[in-house]
């Protein structure tokens, strides 16, 4: 009996990071969302076949396809703790309150599994209260949730960058649990000043 082939759909895709990770483990991609210009020249390069949409605001839910796994690192810039003396403005920003559009079209479609990725200023942007709404909202449309901090220089890459990754799964959080607290885990470098 073939192997079933379970699709992607990404929604603020950059350059197609979460794709290229879901690819290698025989996910296909089957949507890649994504308005800045220069991403999606990268994006219609290395997907020259896949169907994309660049505004988010303007997508027709008719339109995107049935996946199991929707993706999306909804824009940081009015929760990043980056922002130096700018005032944050949560969700309530114009950027990072896109998240309601995500949601909007999650609410839609109902994808088995949606995984989230943002930065860690998430935690603390509207002391708080922003990291609760998302909760909020995912768990009053049926998702396990789970969350976990995690920083890229354990997963082989050469930079340190904490992340917050949020993983929820339709009506199972212990499977979503499971994926935030895999057996495999984080791997130390061994010199991690310069790793």
């Amino acid at each position: 009996m073939p192997k079933k082939k379970y699709h992607i759909n990404s929604f603020f895709a950059g350059i197609g990071g979460f794709d290229v990770a879901f690819e290698q483990h025989g996910f296909s991609t089957a949507l890649l969302c994504e308005i800045n210009p220069f991403c999606n020249q990268i994006l219609s390069r290395h997907w020259p076949n896949v169907l994309k949409a660049d505004d988010i605001n303007e997508i027709v839910v008719e339109d995107i396809p049935d996946s199991e796994v929707w993706c999306g690192g909804f824009p940081c810039q009015d929760i990043s703790v980056a922002r130096g003396a700018s005032k944050r403005l949560g969700l309530k920003g114009k950027r990072s309150g896109l998240f309601y559009r995500f949601a909007e079209l999650i609410e839609a479609k109902i994808p088995e599994v949606v995984i989230i990725e943002n930065v860690a200023g998430l935690f603390t942007s509207n002391k708080g209260r922003n990291f609760g709404v998302i909760i909020q909202t995912l768990s009053s449309l049926g998702y396990g949730v789970a969350w976990r901090l995690l920083n890229s220089r354990y997963f082989g890459v050469p930079q340190s960058r904490t992340r917050v990754y949020l993983c929820c799964w339709r009506g199972n959080p212990a499977k979503a649990l499971s994926v935030m607290f895999d057996r495999e885990g984080a791997k130390k470098p061994q010199n991690e000043r310069t790793s």
